[in-house]
């Protein structure tokens, strides 16, 4: 079995090669990063972060994204803030919905290579005494000082919430006692501000939108006005301004991930095996079984006069590909660890596109369940389909075999309807017009995976991204049609 490897950095040729268990050890330390941060946010009377804040959260997310397209940079080069990283994980756990939100919204002179969550820079800063990425900080400041901008601070606390304040060693000569960081109160967050700008997706507004108004217009009872609502409708894109279709949407996808965090500290501090090494990289091998229930790996083909093997990501499988039965049919993760290793892998868009088409010819999406009841009988199914498919049993321990999980249950993995892409797979990985820092006057070639380039061309200054490559609706991948480029086994 081929071991299951991810990258940070998209921008060199040779792309460093971090094994999938490696980079889920520092999915633990940031996951407590995360849940130290819970109890800062805003919350109602339940206990559950506030609707609001989420929503400006969200918002901030939203201009992280346009951010690191207008600099031309990868979140290697400039890391999120905490907040906004938290919202970012969520988006991720769909690789079909966040690439379309990346090619609904034309941002797409930079692909997935250039979107990939960087875990292990997050936790290193952190581990170094530091709370912002100081290049982040400054190309974020530098942006905020031009007229178009949504007027947003960088980070939403100046420093660990939970922490005494990180103060410079000049002044700690002045100062004998650290004030903890306070955190804003809920009419704080209510008041906020929303500044819009520009031609990019936003309300039909001029003068900034308070954040009380601007959830109550996200809310489902509420058509989310955009100035390009005729655009979207026309071409059955989803508007920038709704990662999730309402409020309460991405209210449930966030809480689930609480939940599903909590377990996964709870498994780890009962279970020394449970976060060791050794049984991580044995895991990979159900999660990859695991996978391979919705489908087969496919048939690589041998590129002309290459010793490179290819796979065709940009034609549907032929019939038989697919094992599974109905498009709709469901599995979840057997355990808790197939399910981690699933989370961790789907930080990393670009490589588990690749991967996900060479081992199940298809890209594997999540649905939520339900209900614990509901995952109860579909983990009956995936039981099912493991005892046809596999000749060995997965570990039962930390599933839902076990009895319930505090309030745990996994996601179901499931195969969206159509192609998955907007466009061939070299732009949907590598992007239009992937000029770094878009340095006008550079040119040459970017490498996408192994056997697998794309020229680049900074002579003239592409603002918005070309639009050549778009287009298709939900059925088919859009661009120019389908066949080209294809996968190698680079990209695991």
């Amino acid at each position: 079995m081929t071991p299951i490897t991810v990258f940070e950095d998209p921008w060199p040729k040779d792309k460093a090669k971090i094994p999938l268990e490696t980079v889920s050890l520092k999915h633990f330390e940031l996951i407590e990063i995360f849940l130290k941060l819970i109890p800062h946010f805003q919350t109602d009377e339940e206990g559950h972060i506030l609707q609001e804040a989420l929503v400006y959260s969200e918002w901030r997310y939203i201009n992280y994204i346009r951010f690191l397209h207008l600099k031309g940079v990868s979140a290697y080069d400039c890391p999120p803030p905490w907040d906004v990283a938290m919202i970012w994980y969520c988006h991720l756990l769909s690789p079909f919905h966040f690439h379309r939100h990346l090619w609904d919204n034309d941002h797409i002179s930079y692909g997935l290579n250039h979107h990939q969550f960087p875990v292990t820079k997050l936790v290193r800063l952190y581990e170094s005494g530091k709370w912002s990425h100081s290049k982040s900080q400054k190309e974020w400041d530098r942006w905020h000082r031009k007229p178009a901008c949504p007027r947003l601070p960088f980070q939403l606390w100046p420093s660990p919430p939970w922490e005494s304040k990180r103060k410079s060693r000049l002044s700690t000569l002045f100062s004998k006692k650290d004030t903890p960081t306070e955190s804003p109160d809920v009419e704080d967050i209510l008041q906020k501000e929303l500044c819009f700008y520009g031609r990019l997706c936003r309300i039909p507004l001029i003068k900034p939108c308070l954040v009380r108004d601007y959830t109550s217009l996200k809310r489902k009872e509420c058509k989310m006005p955009c100035i390009k609502s005729s655009q979207h409708s026309l071409s059955g894109h989803r508007c920038e301004l709704t990662p999730w279709p309402g409020v309460e949407d991405l209210a449930e996808v966030f809480n689930r991930q609480v939940t599903f965090w909590k377990a996964v500290v709870k498994a780890r501090d009962s279970d020394p095996d449970f976060a060791s090494r050794q049984h991580l990289a044995a895991s990979s091998g159900d999660y990859e079984r695991f996978i391979k229930l919705h489908g087969i790996p496919p048939t690589m083909k041998k590129a002309p006069y290459k010793d490179i093997w290819k796979l065709d990501m940009d034609a549907l499988p032929v019939r038989g590909a697919i094992m599974s039965g109905p498009r709709n049919r469901e599995f979840v993760p057997p355990n808790l660890t197939v399910d981690f290793l699933w989370h961790t892998h789907r930080l990393y868009p670009a490589n588990y596109w690749v991967w996900s088409f060479t081992t199940a010819g298809r890209l594997i999406d999540y649905e939520p369940m339900p209900s614990v009841e509901a995952a109860k009988r579909t983990l009956g199914e995936t039981d099912l389909e493991w005892k046809k498919r596999n000749g060995i049993w997965y570990d039962e321990k930390h599933s839902l075999h076990r009895g319930d999980m505090e309030g745990y249950f996994p996601d179901a993995a499931i195969v969206p309807p159509g192609h998955p892409a907007r466009a061939k797979v070299q732009w949907t990985l590598g992007g239009m017009n992937p000029v770094k820092e878009r340095r006008v006057g550079t040119r040459g070639r970017y490498y996408v995976f192994e056997g697998l380039d794309i020229p680049f061309d900074g002579g003239t200054w592409d603002f918005g991204g070309s639009g050549d490559g778009g287009g298709g609706g939900d059925g088919g991948g859009g661009g120019d049609g389908g066949g080209g480029g294809g996968g190698g086994d680079g990209g695991s």
